[in-house]
């Protein structure tokens, strides 16, 4: 017997076999299957009629709890937003106007908002503030909430009551950014419309609109009838089936009644919280099924199935038989042809035969003829397209190395700027002591500190850094340096008033769309006054003899070369015997570890505070280690400067030496 032929009889044994094993295991398996789905269907109608009679009235009470959560997430909300308004200095109109506009949006339907002492300032309803107070009888409303003020609690929710003609739901939060109360209400009239949507009649209507459940009762535990739909084959209750009601309800489980062709099941109700004894029902859900002659509709549905069954095997074997002698053949052409392909030695010819057909296999024989020989192309193809990219990768190659080498050279000239600015020698004596730190960063970011005497007493100091990387930040910085000292050199100039006019020249001059930051101050050796501002840069740190670290006053403006003709703050501060005073970029602060978290204002004050009585230069040398130990071998991104000044004597006891010196 040919392969064929085995592979045709294999087929039709397996087929036949497996059509007598389904068709018998089918039988079995339906009549349980149909059995036990219609008791699940009644048990699955009957717990769903008893858990929808508790939900009717669970559900109201539910959902006013959901509803005083989301208003508290309201009452969070309109929380910051306040607060973040009011850090930005909004006026309380335009406030007022913003939760007008929430609510109008789809918000709370009210929201008060009050300050430290309880009155409501900001309000999305017309008329006079209210004041929050704690008598429960003058403002029942506001009372309760009287607590957020202290924070104690935290929050409130109350339960709806009428106000106004509406029935109102309140919740209200404590304030996040200092006392004060946040109160949001909602009208909640839907509630009851709710409750009448979510009831048991609109479950039995469903139950009776599929068609599979007849009746549908909800007794009371005695067995009287308290709510019902029926269809119109279904017709009462047996006292049967209301005396197995009854024993379920007391017994607190599911139970099934068969009674001739139509199946009831039950399912216990249960009872809500304080009501009813343990394991019983507060009443009985009924539902009543269809069941059909099982027997009659598994046979039937078997005996159409062995029908079809043979029917599908014969057409099948005879289908398979002629479709393997009419396909095999060309099948087997096109299986030489692809070991002609991997052998690299295939002749289009040999399918000739088989493309002549007109079915899918002479189209795949068509295919796959123009495959082959599109591939014998395309490799040819390739293999000349390799030699070009491979020639194409090596030039590229060369450009890319030389402008990695232009690049280079620009970081370093870029670098040579940048030291180059740096003052080459900082002023000395035994009034105070300065020292001034620079490490640049892997892309030279030009930044820069600098010590300009004006006199044998008074002293510039500056910090600033720029925008941008390499030569375009180098350039600004020639720029930001030559503005400030040529405001600084002309007399009577103030700290604000060099920042000003510096400002005013970089926007007017400067090519790049860039910017700087800056501090300044004005540093007198004998009396150890300071006044400074600054433009966009941090304030400084001063470090007391004891080692407190303390900030100096933020006074100033904008970054430099933002927008000309801004005036900028100024503030004033003392350095006493052994205070020192720290000046640093942002680039000491982002420096940033393998795990991307920043050196920050925690860590600096650490490290400076642990210098406690050191020299300036140790002092800066002790943060630059703690800095690099930070970010780890190569973590550095940015520059790093720093300035520090350090105050040992005041004048009034350099005098004596002076004099004795004379």
């Amino acid at each position: 017997m040919t392969f064929q032929g085995r592979l045709v009889l294999l087929i039709s044994g397996l087929v036949t076999l497996a059509v007598a094993l389904v068709t018998i295991l089918l039988a079995w398996t339906t009549h349980s299957a149909i059995q036990s789905r219609v008791e699940a269907d009644g048990r699955g109608a009957a717990t769903l009629l008893a858990r929808s009679a508790t939900l009717a009235r669970e559900v109201p009470r539910d959902v006013e709890a959901l509803l005083g959560d989301r208003l508290l997430s309201e009452a969070t909300l309109a929380a910051h937003l306040v607060a973040v308004m009011e850090a930005g200095k909004a006026p309380v109109k335009a406030v007022t106007d913003r939760l007008k506009a929430v609510a109008d949006g789809g918000g709370p339907d009210e929201i008060w908002v009050t300050d430290n002492r309880g009155r409501a300032y900001l309000h999305n309803i017309p008329g006079p503030d209210i004041t929050f107070g704690p008598d429960a009888r003058a403002q029942p409303r506001q009372a309760p909430y009287y607590g957020l003020l202290n924070r104690a609690p935290e929050k409130v929710v109350t339960d709806a009551a009428t106000e106004g003609g509406k029935l109102m739901k309140f919740a209200g939060v404590a304030g996040v950014d200092k006392p004060r109360i946040v109160q949001v209400g909602a009208d909640v009239r839907r509630l009851g419309d709710i409750a009448r949507k979510a009831g048991v009649d609109g479950v039995m209507a469903s139950l009776l609109a599929g068609g599979t459940v007849e009746g549908a009762w909800l007794l009371e535990r005695d067995g009287r009838l308290a709510v019902h739909a029926t269809g119109p084959s279904a017709g009462p209750l047996s006292e049967r089936a209301v005396e197995a009601a009854k024993a379920a309800a007391a017994a607190g489980e599911t139970g099934l009644l068969r009674e001739g062709d139509r199946l009831t099941a039950f399912a216990p109700v249960p009872a809500m919280a304080g009501q009813g004894a343990a394991g019983q029902g507060a009443g009985i859900a009924v539902v009543r099924l269809s069941a059909e002659d099982l027997s009659s509709v598994v046979g039937r549905h078997v005996k159409i199935g062995v029908l079809v069954g043979l029917l599908v095997l014969a057409a099948g074997v005879y289908g398979a038989v002629r479709f393997a002698r009419s396909q095999m053949a060309p099948i087997e052409r096109l299986g030489e042809a692809v070991a002609a392909v991997e052998a690299g030695r295939f002749n289009p010819f040999t399918l000739n035969e088989a493309m002549e057909r007109n079915d899918e296999m002479g189209r795949l024989a068509r295919v796959f003829r123009s495959m082959a020989l599109e591939a014998s192309y395309r490799e040819e193809t390739l293999d000349a397209q390799l030699l070009m990219r491979t020639a194409e990768l090596e030039t590229r190659t060369e450009k890319l190395a030389a402008a990695e080498h232009l690049i280079e050279e620009e970081q370093r000239a870029a670098r040579d700027v940048q030291a180059n600015l740096l003052p080459q020698q900082l002023p000395a004596g035994r009034d105070s002591q300065f020292f001034g730190l620079l490490v640049p960063g892997p892309a030279v970011s030009g930044d820069f500190y600098d010590v300009i005497e004006l006199d044998e007493r008074h002293c510039l100091l500056v910090v600033a850094g720029v925008s941008g990387w390499g030569v375009p930040a180098a350039f600004l910085m020639l720029l930001v340096r030559g503005a400030i000292r040529e405001a600084a050199a002309r007399p009577g100039m103030t700290p604000a008033a060099i920042l000003a006019a510096a400002n005013d020249r970089l926007c007017g001059q400067s090519p790049f769309d860039g910017f700087a930051t800056a501090f300044v101050a004005l540093y007198d050796r004998e009396t150890g006054m300071l006044s400074h501002s600054s433009a966009g840069n941090r304030a400084p740190c001063r470090i007391r003899a004891d080692g407190s670290v303390l900030t100096l006053a933020d006074a100033g403006g904008p970054a430099l070369g933002v927008r000309k003709g801004i005036p900028y703050g100024e503030a004033v501060a003392r350095l006493e015997q052994e205070d020192t005073l720290f000046l640093c970029t942002e680039g000491v602060l982002r420096a940033v570890n393998a795990q991307r978290e920043p050196f920050g204002e925690e860590r600096l004050a650490a490290v400076l505070h642990q210098g406690r009585g050191l020299s300036a230069r140790d002092r800066s040398e002790l943060l630059l280690r703690a800095v690099e130990a930070h970010v780890g071998p190569g973590g550095q991104t940015g520059d790093i400067v720093c300035l520090t000044v350090r105050r040992l004597l005041p004048a009034s006891e350099l005098a004596p030496e002076s004099e004795a010196a004379v």
